[in-house]
């Protein structure tokens, strides 16, 4: 077998593998906006801003979404709200390079919810903690 056969069935393998852990990582980003969307109850859901206010990126990514619930109706359809929201962290996943990502080895997925009622969201439904359980 010529060196230059056995590069070229490396180079394959190497681009096999780098596919496949791209295709994994973007399946593990798509997984964890899954189940944030899961982890929100319905009666959560009442403007829609607290479940519209997630967003995903890699570890250490700045901003996020901020949706306020002042002056916006109530009683919002929880399927529609968190079919809204799951659109926008298919978005930022999306937008993403995974390429990019997988060389600079910061593989690790950060899921914010920025929103101004995000604290009490949290202390009276738990959807991190049901977050964490299920990711």
């Amino acid at each position: 077998m010529s060196q230059d056969r056995v590069q070229r069935t490396f180079d394959l393998l190497r681009s096999k593998i780098e596919e496949k852990s791209e295709e994994l990582l973007k399946e593990r980003f798509e997984r964890l906006a899954d189940v944030a969307i899961l982890a929100v109850p319905d009666a959560a859901v009442d403007t829609g801003a607290y479940v519209t206010s997630f967003s995903i990126g890699t570890a250490g990514f700045g901003g996020g979404r901020s949706r306020n619930s002042h002056n916006k109706p109530r009683r919002q359809n929880p399927g529609e709200m968190k079919s809204t929201s799951r659109g926008q962290l298919q978005s930022d996943i999306s937008a993403m390079d995974f390429t990019s990502i997988m060389v600079s080895g910061s593989v690790r997925a950060t899921l914010r919810n920025r929103a101004p009622h995000a604290d009490v969201v949290e202390k009276k439904y738990g959807v991190f903690a049901a977050i964490k359980r299920e990711a």
